[in-house]
């Protein structure tokens, strides 16, 4: 009886053991159930958080054209500037040659600039200046751009009230 006695004992120890082993099995469970909500949780957060600042962006831009539609035109320096600001090409052949912009990244004040930007919006200052103070027959052409821009954006403006007012 003795052996009938230690297996009895043997079988009670396992089956403890088991009941053990299943509960900390279902604890690690539960700790990883937990673990991989959180982290989603955490994942889309920062994808709404990003979703947002993406957003405000777009919005930004929205914003500024918007703007941009509504405000009858810009002056002729500023109607230059928005351009190069955009395209630093978009003269050449026309205003400026292309050698002459590469002459400026070479002129001090515009080497003495630290950013790309800075530099370029040195070099449309200096350009916009070269037109409109040194060479006449550029200025008038830059005159006849504006007067071209001015137009368009009195069409557009005036379809854009016909549009507002008929709905």
């Amino acid at each position: 009886m003795s052996n009938d006695r230690k297996l009895d004992e043997v079988i009670t120890k396992l089956n403890q053991l088991t009941e053990e082993f299943n509960k900390y099995k279902n604890t690690i469970d539960d700790i990883i159930v937990m673990n991989t909500t959180l982290v989603q949780e955490i994942a889309n957060q920062i994808n709404t958080k990003i979703d947002i600042f993406c957003n405000m962006e777009n919005t930004n831009g929205t914003i500024k054209s918007n703007n941009t539609k509504k405000t009858k035109s810009l002056s002729k320096t500023s109607f230059f500037k928005d351009k190069l600001k955009n395209n630093l090409n978009e003269f050449i052949g026309v205003l400026y040659t292309e050698d002459e912009i590469k002459e400026l990244y070479n002129n001090p004040d515009v080497k003495s600039k630290k950013t790309e930007a800075s530099k370029k919006t040195k070099i449309i200052d200096l350009l916009y200046n070269h037109i409109t103070k040194k060479d006449e027959n550029k200025h008038t052409k830059l005159k006849e751009l504006f007067e071209e821009y001015k137009k368009n954006m009195d069409t557009v403006y005036d379809s854009d009230e016909e549009t507002k007012t008929s709905n």
